[in-house]
């Protein structure tokens, strides 16, 4: 018989650290002082974070797996709801293709189904896996490897300032407004924050105007050459801009750096940012054809979920679906929550949405609960998902009014990583 419940004792931790350090070699290096390190760490997440739970899966009294959860809280379409995550999935090696990450995210859903939480997101160790288990895909990142050069150099930095622990609480301020500005963006919990000053790999540089902080920048440098320590790459980790000019006074700093930086590695969501920067050619010198210079490594990494439909659509009662007038009937295709297999009808007038019972419909749309949060988070559009044959619509002359309805202006950005 299998249990999944939460770890609480120092055993249970040890235990779980030797799973996670098989799931992720590449992770530890397995010594005796790294797990007591990462099980300290673990207990004391557990212990002083309210947004951290650790959990395992014993069968028999042994512990065969484990997880990480998280309770996060995410602005969708200018509404904060909350949101569930899941990470360090692990599974002991001797137990694989046994069902049992399965089971862990099975569990996953029921939590946060019983928190009246409807929406859940992941990164996944394997995204195919994931989308089989009904997560769709969010935004991609692109990979930058520009000279400092290509950061446009603007007419003054005297606003930047290094920030310390103690001013921690003011970056905290500019990224939460950030935040309530962006879709998709989760807000940062203490931990999270904290764990940015504790890294001493890291330099933290603002943008201060008054007593304000409108923009700030995380890095931290990485060797580009093991035989000439000269030789170094600037990797950005965290840009926050709420301005053009903050962001220009960070790109000025970026820029100055060329005596000491070889490139500066860059992840970002930012699909256009290629017109912000100068030469974005990564220096491999690669062309694809006819002409294309190479500049990004673009790549999927978090994946969403809608666990519970009819309470998604909701927590979105006082969205605008872009003015549009239609009532439709949604047909959703979830083989792993049967209470999500369902029809559900929605009456909008001018954007305006409700969900209505046995009400006459203009059109039918079936879709997979993996593309539906897609659609739903404005990562692809009906139009997309149709010619994907992802979506089935039963009468094609309300295709355009229906990817009128679920556009989302501004894609979803997440640079939360759990």
């Amino acid at each position: 018989m299998r249990v999944v419940d939460k770890l609480w004792d120092e055993e249970d931790f040890l235990q779980f650290v030797d799973i996670v350090i098989g799931a992720y070699p590449g992770m530890l290096d397995g010594s005796q002082p790294t797990k007591e390190q990462l099980k300290a760490l673990f207990i004391h997440n557990q212990n002083n974070d309210e947004a951290i739970h650790y959990y395992g899966l014993w069968e028999e009294n042994n512990l065969v797996g484990g997880m990480r959860l998280h309770d996060f809280e995410m602005n969708l379409l200018s509404k904060i709801i909350p949101v569930g995550g899941v990470g360090l999935v692990a599974v002991d090696l001797l137990r694989k293709k046994e069902r049992i990450a399965k089971e862990l995210i099975e569990h996953f859903f029921k939590a946060f189904l019983e928190k009246q939480v409807h929406f859940v997101a992941l990164y996944p160790f394997r995204p195919d896996f994931y989308k089989k288990m009904g997560f769709g895909y969010g935004p991609k990142v692109h990979q930058y490897l520009v000279e400092p050069s290509s950061f446009p150099k603007g007419p003054t930095k005297k606003h930047l300032k290094y920030v310390t622990v103690q001013d921690q609480h003011k970056l905290a301020d500019c990224y939460k407004r950030v935040t309530m500005k962006r879709h998709g963006m989760f807000l940062k919990t203490e931990s999270e924050l904290a764990a940015i000053f504790k890294n001493p790999q890291n330099y933290v540089i603002a943008v201060e105007k008054g007593d304000t902080i409108q923009g700030y920048i995380v890095f931290s440098f990485t060797k580009q050459s093991d035989t000439n320590f000269l030789l170094n790459n600037l990797v950005i980790k965290e840009l926050i801009y709420e301005t053009p000019e903050a962001l220009l006074e960070l790109s000025t700093f970026l820029n100055s750096q060329a005596d000491q930086v070889a490139r500066i590695e860059w992840n970002t969501q930012e699909e256009n940012i290629h017109f912000f920067l100068g030469d974005v050619r990564n220096g491999s010198n690669d062309l694809i054809p006819s002409v294309y210079h190479a500049s990004t490594v673009s790549g999927v990494g978090l994946m969403y979920r809608i666990i519970n439909v009819r309470g998604f659509f909701e927590e979105l009662k006082t969205h605008n679906f872009n003015n549009q007038t239609l009532t439709f009937k949604l047909t959703v295709e979830d083989s792993l929550l049967p209470e999500n297999n369902q029809q559900i009808v929605m009456k909008t007038v001018d954007g305006n949405m409700t969900i209505v019972d046995n009400h006459k419909c203009d059109v039918e749309m079936i879709i997979d609960i993996a593309e539906l949060s897609s659609l739903a988070m404005g990562v692809v559009t009906v139009q997309e998902l149709f010619m994907l044959s992802k979506v089935k619509i039963s009468n094609e002359q309300f295709i355009q009014k229906l990817h009128q309805l679920f556009y989302v202006y501004d894609k979803p950005m997440c640079i939360t990583a759990f």
